[in-house]
């Protein structure tokens, strides 16, 4: 085998690794950060599908930031569509999707009793919140 082909195929393994896809997700919603509803309103539409400052948009944000990285998301912007999708894990890790009743974003990490979640609609932005454990109905692998 060729030291470039060689190469290619460490860079596939690379990729398709489920750490790897986690992490992608996380940096993909992380290049967003600090976007307002109305101040950046057409650059979330871009990739949410819908007006932020009209309608919750935390689902769409997800299915929009899996849909760039051409993952198929629920298509819904319900956030609770988001606990049956995928597969269900009890040991979260960064770019995880993490599910509530109404709202849905990805596991950045855990501080404490609190989980840390990128997501959009939070305060009206795309930024990280903290939100209670006790609260958080499913986390959910992408890969």
């Amino acid at each position: 085998m060729t030291i470039a082909r060689t190469a290619m195929v460490a860079v596939f393994l690379l990729i398709s690794t489920p750490a790897f896809a986690e992490d992608n997700i996380f940096n993909r919603a992380f290049s967003y950060i600090n976007l307002h509803e109305k101040a950046n309103n057409s650059q979330i539409r871009k990739v949410t599908k819908v007006n932020p400052a009209r309608i919750p948009w935390c689902a769409a944000f997800v299915n929009g930031i899996l849909n760039e990285l051409g993952i198929r998301g629920t298509g819904s912007n319900a956030a609770i569509s988001f606990n049956k999708y995928k597969t269900p894990t009890k040991n979260p890790t960064k770019g995880d999707i993490v599910v509530f009743r109404h709202h849905v974003g990805f596991f950045q990490g855990f501080s404490g009793n609190r989980v840390a979640v990128l997501g959009g609609n939070q305060s009206n932005k795309v930024k990280v919140s903290y939100f209670s454990k006790s609260s958080v109905i499913s986390y959910r692998k992408v890969s």
